[in-house]
């Protein structure tokens, strides 16, 4: 992994700030576990056995419409057989992180739409994985639900940052842009990804982390170009999902993402769908109050008209176009 283009200033500010995050006892268990290459069922179960409410909680999502398997799963050794040991890992992990990042509340930044929009967005991953029959769907949906976190960080370590009276009026892109000009030119994302390589997570997870916003700008080298395309798009979802767009913005994005992902026409719409129902299954797990602002439905038809306008110009256009020959 190339190293983070960080400023030495910035790393002694984000290296003496004493408030910042850490992980648990228990993500700390996790990430040796998936480092492990030898893992299997037991050490898994051990360690989620040591967090009840992680265990209920992984349980309760191993049950829901998300995985429809015919029979209830009563265990742990069920459920991880049922979702697979990487995706078992990824789910606790996001879990157990969520519980020890919301103990941080800075001075600026909404933790309540911060934590609205981490959820949508793990969902859009989630979403996205599926109808690209990816087969690591639950690591997409952390790295989508995480690429944020640099945002507490920012939080902690320059509490003025987003206290700013003209941030919470500032798009997803105009706020970057803030915290450019703000803090030594560094933004969320590469300071999420420091933070979550200080941790010793996968370099998949922090490489996604850190290109979330600019999956362009990733390296050639990286083969997997989807996974990224995947945390970007994840993000522009849940922008949409609590946010008006003029027509023309909507329909680029829908566009865009079909066309990079190669998804089915209205597979944009499709997804949204399976955002709403992801959404709705996970707000409650993760104790994130979700409704605020959230609006799927009214994007999800605006979208499918724009598609059928758009269509039926087009096909008008190639009709004039053929008479005239």
């Amino acid at each position: 992994m190339e190293p983070l283009n960080i400023p030495p200033e910035c790393i002694a500010k984000l290296d003496s700030c004493t408030s910042l995050p850490s992980p648990p006892k228990v993500a700390l268990q996790i990430i040796e576990l998936v480092k492990n290459p030898e893992i299997d069922i037991d050490d898994v179960v051990r360690v989620l056995s040591l967090d009840p409410a992680l265990s209920v909680k992984i349980l309760r999502m191993a049950n829901s419409p998300l995985y429809s398997y015919e029979k209830k799963v009563a265990t742990l050794q069920k459920a991880v057989m049922l979702i697979g040991l990487n995706g078992i890992l990824s789910l606790a992990l996001s879990f157990s992180l969520v519980k020890s990042l919301r103990r941080g509340q800075g001075e600026g930044l909404d933790h309540n739409q911060f934590w609205r929009r981490a959820l949508i967005s793990g969902s859009a991953g989630l979403a996205l994985a599926q109808m690209c029959n990816r087969s690591d769907q639950e690591e997409l949906f952390m790295a989508s639900f995480t690429q944020d976190i640099g945002m507490l960080v920012l939080d902690q370590v320059e509490p003025p940052l987003y206290a700013h009276p003209d941030f919470p009026q500032m798009t997803h892109q105009q706020g970057i842009a803030h915290e450019r000009e703000h803090f030594f030119g560094v933004d969320h994302a590469t300071v999420g990804s420091w933070l979550l390589q200080r941790w010793n997570l996968p370099d998949g997870l922090i490489t996604a982390v850190r290109y979330s916003d600019e999956p362009d700008q990733a390296p050639q080298e990286i083969e997997d170009r989807q996974y990224l395309q995947c945390v970007a798009f994840s993000g522009m979802f849940a922008d949409l999902s609590v946010s008006q767009v003029d027509d023309d913005t909507l329909f680029e994005i829908s566009d865009s993402i079909e066309t990079s992902l190669k998804l089915p026409s209205l597979g944009f719409v499709e997804v949204f769908k399976k955002v709403k129902q992801l959404v709705q299954e996970s707000g409650p797990l993760f104790e994130i109050d979700y409704q605020e602002g959230f609006d799927p439905d009214t994007t999800m038809e605006r979208a499918r008209e724009l598609r059928a306008l758009r269509t039926i110009a087009l096909d008008q256009k190639m009709h004039t176009l053929t008479t005239q020959i």
